[in-house]
């Protein structure tokens, strides 16, 4: 069994959850993501322990191949981890944004798409999250409606409690409310674009950069009845 170092990521929108829940010292505030199994470039897990401390996923795949990862897994993704696995605190809400599939991110950006799913660890009181279209819209609707601000108004909206899940496939418009606490499991990947950030600035009055043209042909504009998943 392997255990990696965390990697902590301070964001605009993070809390104060993650350091104590997961019972580890430091000192950075405002974490909002803890990146617990990943091998995206740039962001490798690192071994905490043991005779291979200090080695990455990907050097460890690199070693062991087909008796870490599995026969089939390693011959379907060679020594790419294909999952990434996170902890997300949000104290506000995150962007609205939504994720290329793998056509269309190998197209644009030499990629795998991005197809993810939340568990909710935890949640404050009348804490939400938005998946999917409650009604129909083109996409002419949709810019109308991020230029208008009123692209919250089309969007399904649910009110968490602890347990519950979202499969969440690649072209799918969401968004992580204030108050949530999420285990989020998601291809190796880190392609996202941000439609909507309810205008808000950082410490030095800049808005973030949105993709909202990108992101128009990546949707999936699709209307589903409900978009939790029900599991026993």
């Amino acid at each position: 069994m392997y255990k990696f170092q965390p990697i902590l990521k301070s964001t605009i929108w993070g809390g104060e959850k993650i350091v104590p829940y997961k019972q580890i010292a430091s000192g950075q505030t405002q974490v909002g993501e803890s990146w617990e199994l990943s091998g995206v470039k740039g962001n490798e897990s690192v071994v905490a322990g043991g005779p291979e401390a200090g080695t990455t996923l990907p050097g460890l795949i690199a070693r062991h191949g087909a008796a870490l990862l599995g026969k089939a897994n390693f011959e379907r993704f060679g020594e790419e981890f294909p999952l990434l696995i996170k902890f997300i605190d949000a104290r506000q809400d995150l962007s609205i944004q939504v994720h290329p599939d793998d056509r269309l991110a190998w197209e644009r950006h030499k990629s795998k798409g991005k197809t993810e799913m939340w568990y909710v660890v935890d949640a404050d009181k009348g804490a939400r999250l938005r998946s999917g279209f409650a009604k129909q819209v083109t996409p002419a609707q949709y810019e109308a409606s991020v230029e208008d601000n009123t692209i919250t108004d089309i969007l399904a909206e649910y009110e968490i409690h602890p347990g519950d899940l979202f499969f969440l496939p690649a072209g799918r418009v969401h968004s992580i409310g204030a108050g949530a606490f999420i285990a989020e499991i998601q291809q190796t990947s880190d392609i996202t674009y941000r439609i909507y950030d309810f205008n808000r600035k950082d410490a030095d009055g800049n808005t973030r950069e949105l993709h909202t043209e990108l992101a128009k042909g990546a949707i999936d504009y699709t209307v589903l009845p409900d978009y939790r998943t029900r599991y026993e």
